[in-house]
């Protein structure tokens, strides 16, 4: 008999602790920080502070406020594709390469706002869900940036349109329901490149900038935002 009680009781200890087991790990349904997010879309107003590279110049496009729209669009996973569009309010200095350095030399600042658009790929560093309410964000991609002057300024400098590459990261706070409030950071790298004037010395007076100089080179250019999204 006591060949038949010993596997049973054993079998019965070994269901008891699975099941105190289940219970100890993880957490139930309801206490679960992971929440699955309920909207496969987002439409975000944005706003925030775009950071200009300082060229060595300092003719390019200058900081400024940025105002935008950002869209996501999540087919299922962690995965998502993002677009944006965004103005950036933005200044230029402006100078005659053919002067010597100094006051003769400055022409002053103007306005040039710049326009960018770009598409990209997204990953939810939580998955399909949120925890604590809270998805984690990475993202890159790649678009235009431009000021929409096809001439050259006065001294023969033009930064026109050009090729962007994008990444960054965010957050986004999602408290449920059809409203959620985000933060960004992303970088714009695109080139800058300057005419021979700036290579060239004027009489008496010394060049824009040395021989030394690359004509054309790449510069990061990151934006803070904060923004309000409309979930559907």
């Amino acid at each position: 008999m006591n060949r038949f009680v010993a596997p049973i009781v054993g079998a019965v200890m070994l269901c008891a602790a699975a099941t105190l087991g289940a219970q100890v790990v993880g957490y139930p349904p309801p206490r679960s920080p992971f929440v699955d997010l309920e909207h496969s879309q987002e439409l975000t107003l944005i706003g925030g502070e775009y950071h200009a590279h300082r060229d060595p110049a300092d003719v390019g496009p200058q900081s400024g406020p940025l105002v935008g729209v950002h869209y996501e669009w999540r087919a299922g996973g962690p995965a998502h594709l993002t677009a944006e569009f965004a103005r950036v309010s933005s200044d230029r200095r402006l100078i005659n390469p053919f002067k010597p350095e100094g006051p003769a030399r400055e022409l002053g600042e103007t306005s040039r706002p710049l326009y960018t658009g770009d598409l990209g790929l997204g990953l939810s560093l939580t998955g399909g869900k949120s925890w604590h309410h809270i998805v984690p964000e990475i993202a890159g991609g790649a678009g235009l940036i431009s000021d929409f002057h096809a001439q050259a300024d006065s001294g023969g400098f033009k930064f026109g349109t050009r090729f962007a590459l994008t990444w960054g990261g965010g957050i986004r706070i999602v408290p449920g329901g059809k409203w959620q409030i985000r933060g960004d950071v992303k970088n714009r790298l695109y080139t800058i490149g300057y005419p021979q004037t700036y290579y060239v010395a004027p009489t008496g007076g010394t060049a824009v900038i040395p021989q030394s100089q690359a004509k054309s080179f790449w510069t990061n250019n990151p934006a803070f935002t904060l923004g309000l999204s409309y979930l559907f």
